[in-house]
């Protein structure tokens, strides 16, 4: 045990004494380095392509005269120009009730055929499903029995009414025979409006055309949106067969707060996107105000209705809205689109802080990465918000170029 003891406190010693001998060359390699980086730093003039990111300091892209030329670099200052105001809402796409059409039989019936699916396009008159029920057939025949009595009235009708005139047969049996006539003449209109209902045509029916199953079609054009009855079920009269809707009308409903409503009105411009993104301040679509609704929700918010200007593949009905409203115009300062670039969820710029050219080289140009906030956009122009340590009169920002920056830096970061 004791050599055991020993034997390892000689390797313990022995380690110690390596890593002791490989610190104190280390530090000798770095003061020579830095001996030499010092040199070298003395004779430079600045540096010629370079990054710079501290972990919570500004962020700065150097660039040389030959990569500031190949990027187009353009310099100016923000403009005031004429923008609309806005403030941002959510929503959902809606369907107006008149819209929106379920599908159901007034006599019930078992599914023999049904071919639907959530989405399928639909156009009015195409057939849905195909229902069979025995008592089909008992309408169609009370409506040929019924027809049958009815010519028989007739006659007995014209006969009796001929012998009334010569006073051969009493009035009473006239009126009788008139009665009962109308009566028939009732019964048939009332089943042939039956039959209609389910889409049989009382004028070409006979008895060689008795059909035990019906064809149910579409009452509107547009898209199933639920089919919640499958082939072999028997669908009562309350049942719903498959729900459709017409989304040709389809609306934006935006939830406006009730502190906001005082800042909407009927004919306001409205930008949106579709989808849960809204990171970004671009917006695809375009609508105006219509309705403003008269109830307040349980979370304090009141429906605005908004008429999309034109369609699109991604309006589905419950789709969700992302939504800015244009409340009044006003003078905003403002880049060009192309200034600002998004990286990240943030909105940047590119501020020039130094241009050096010293003993004939070449120029070497600074730039530094700036947050700023954005807001409207119109006809190629961003209202921008600039810190205030920021002097836009003084301080040249790139108006042009700023993605190539952007692409410099990060290909710095990767390397």
């Amino acid at each position: 045990m004791n050599q055991f003891l020993t034997t390892m406190s000689v390797r313990q010693l022995t380690i110690q004494l390596v890593i002791g001998v490989l610190i104190g060359f280390s530090a000798c390699q770095s003061d020579e380095k830095g001996d030499d980086q010092s040199a070298n730093q003395s004779q430079a003039v600045a540096p010629t392509d370079s990054t710079e990111k501290a972990d919570d300091g500004p962020v700065r892209v150097t660039l040389t005269q030959a990569q500031y030329e190949v990027a187009d670099i353009k310099l100016g200052q923000p403009g005031e120009r004429s923008m609309q105001t806005t403030f941002k809402a959510t929503g959902v796409f809606d369907v107006p009730a008149q819209n929106l059409m379920s599908v159901s039989v007034p006599f019930g019936g078992y599914i023999r055929r049904i071919n639907l699916e959530p989405g399928m396009a639909i156009r009015k008159g195409q057939t849905l499903v195909i229902l069979e029920n025995p008592e089909y057939i008992q309408l169609q025949q009370d409506y040929l029995d019924t027809k049958a009595k009815l010519e028989y009235a007739n006659l007995e009708f014209d006969r009796q009414q001929e012998l009334s005139r010569d006073n051969v047969n009493a009035l009473k049996v006239f009126q009788q025979v008139r009665s009962n006539r109308q009566s028939l003449q009732a019964q048939l209109a009332g089943m042939a409006q039956r039959l209609a209902i389910i889409r049989i045509n009382p004028a070409t029916l006979t008895p060689e055309r008795l059909t035990r199953t019906i064809a149910i079609p579409a009452p509107v054009s547009g898209f199933v949106t639920d089919v919640p009855v499958n082939n072999g079920r028997y669908v009562n009269p309350s049942d719903v067969l498959v729900q459709i809707s017409d989304i040709s009308h389809m609306h934006a409903k935006l939830s406006i707060f009730e502190k906001d409503i005082s800042r909407i009105h009927t004919g306001q411009l409205v930008r949106f996107n579709v989808g849960a993104d809204t990171s970004t301040s671009r917006y695809a679509h375009r609508g105006d105000i219509f309705l403003i609704g008269k109830s307040i929700d349980a979370d304090r918010t009141i429906p605005v209705l908004v008429h999309p200007q034109g369609y699109s593949d991604d309006f589905i009905p419950g789709g969700y809205i992302a939504a800015e409203i244009a409340v009044k115009t006003q003078p905003l300062p403002t880049l060009p689109e192309e200034a600002v670039v998004d990286y990240g969820g943030k909105s940047y710029i590119y501020v020039l802080e130094k241009r050096e050219a010293t003993g004939g080289k070449a120029a070497v140009y600074q730039f530094r990465q700036v947050d700023v906030k954005t807001s409207v956009r119109e006809k190629g122009y961003v209202a921008v918000t600039i810190p205030a340590h920021i002097d836009p009169v003084k301080t040249p920002i790139v108006i042009k170029g700023a993605y190539s920056l952007l692409a410099k830096l990060n290909n710095s970061e990767e390397e």
